[in-house]
């Protein structure tokens, strides 16, 4: 598998900007990664893959970022499940997006974030 995003079906939102409670813990997450812990944004985006002709499944991504710069391609902060359904992904990262708003990716337990497709 490759380690980077498929570009080709990657739909990025604005990047939000890291709250100190989620700082921590990138910085507790990322202990021996530079890159990350000089992130001062989020990138939530989402991916979409080809499973058949015409057949997408998309999971959603969290990026340590600064603003439109990812460092952290080979591992997000955070990856979902798949999702069959665009509108499903897109639900998803709106509700993850108002949690990094908010500044509580670190507070919610990383299973607790995942939804089945």
């Amino acid at each position: 598998m490759n380690n980077y995003p498929n570009l080709r079906e990657f739909y990025e939102k604005v990047p939000i900007l890291i709250g100190e409670n989620d700082r921590a813990a990138l910085k507790n997450k990322a202990q021996d990664d530079d890159t990350a812990l000089e992130s001062t944004h989020w990138l939530i985006a989402m991916e979409g893959s080809e499973k058949q002709r015409n057949v997408y499944h998309w999971k959603v991504l969290i990026y340590p970022s600064q603003t439109k710069v990812i460092h952290c391609y080979k591992s997000p902060y955070y990856a979902s499940q798949h999702f069959t359904s665009i509108y499903e992904a897109i639900e998803y990262s709106n509700e993850l997006s108002q949690k990094a708003r908010e500044d509580l990716l670190s507070t919610i337990e990383k299973p607790a974030l995942q939804r089945e497709a």
